[in-house]
């Protein structure tokens, strides 16, 4: 494996979010170590790194797997506030959780303050049969062409899209903050004092 250098490369930090039992871990573990377990077990919180390529142009993103419990929000609305891009996970047999990504999206943005924020919906589970498919596709097209947000149907078991997912929101954090010759991503006003630019996943 080529090595990176850390003081010339993109890093993109990637926070995975959503609802509890939505399969943000298993997407996130595939997409890092291609295996998929059926087992459940509740994230608190998860930070990995990895080293990829994205259209050809290396990378290094720091991945944070969040938590979807409830009682888990204080330490999740920390990263919704400082993340910079951000995988909103839904199940597709699971309506409620669908309807958590679009108060995902309105928090993001009530946060930020802004509407320049990099998302990408995943809609997780679509191996499941016909007839256990509670979220309508019209429903969320509509929501993610409403806000111009990349949707993809994705399952971690099956793994369809994982990778894409990730390299997706990699390719919306380049298009909102371009990297520099430095590799780090160009600062918006807000963030001028900041060192590195992040790309967050819950």
């Amino acid at each position: 494996m080529a090595k990176v250098s850390a003081d010339t490369s993109e890093i993109q930090e990637l926070v995975v979010v959503g609802s509890g039992g939505v399969g943000k871990s298993c997407l996130t573990v595939r997409f890092l170590k291609d295996e998929f377990t059926n087992d459940y077990d509740p994230t608190i919180e998860e930070n990995y790194r990895k080293n990829i390529t994205v259209d050809t142009s290396p990378c290094t993103v720091n991945i944070i797997d969040t938590a979807g419990q409830h009682e888990y929000t204080a330490l999740r609305d920390q990263h919704l506030k400082e993340g910079k891009g951000f995988l909103l996970v839904f199940a597709v047999n699971d309506k409620s959780t669908f309807e958590e990504v679009r108060q995902l999206r309105e928090q993001i943005v009530k946060l930020k303050d802004t509407r320049r924020v990099p998302l990408v919906v995943c809609g997780n589970k679509c191996d499941l049969p016909e007839d256990q498919i509670e979220v309508d596709d019209s429903s969320v097209d509509s929501f993610c062409q409403q806000w111009k947000i990349p949707y993809l149907k994705t399952s971690a078991k099956d793994n369809i899209n994982v990778t894409e997912s990730f390299h997706s929101l990699v390719r919306e954090c380049r298009r909102y903050f371009p990297p520099t010759v430095s590799g780090r991503g160009r600062p918006t006003k807000k963030d001028a004092k900041k060192k590195k630019s992040m790309c967050t996943i819950l």
